[in-house]
């Protein structure tokens, strides 16, 4: 997995591309932590090229969709490839998670 990052100004985004496997789902939570000590007000995850997405990965998403959210930033996932749609409309998260066009 790969993640690219892209910042301007208070707005971080991050461009996974690959597996969010356990170990992806690490690096992830790692880049979003990353992103709000550098006080981001949003950020955007980008699974368009993301093939996978683990219970882990998933887990990082909320738990910090949540964190953002009770201090009244953003955190969304945008353009989820059909894969990660999939995970997100079967466990039900995609209404929260998924930036609205």
């Amino acid at each position: 997995m790969e993640i690219r990052k892209t910042i301007t100004g208070d707005t971080h985004e991050l461009l996974v591309a690959g597996r969010v496997d356990g170990e992806g789902a690490n690096q992830l939570e790692l880049d979003i932590l990353a992103a709000i000590r550098a006080n981001a007000q949003s950020i955007y995850v980008n699974l368009s090229q993301a093939t996978f997405l683990c219970s882990a990965g998933l887990r990082a998403l909320l738990q910090y969709w949540r964190q953002m959210k009770n201090n009244k930033r953003v955190l969304l996932v945008t353009r989820p490839s059909p894969e990660v749609d999939a995970v997100l409309a079967t466990t039900g998260f995609k209404e929260q998670l998924v930036e609205k066009m």
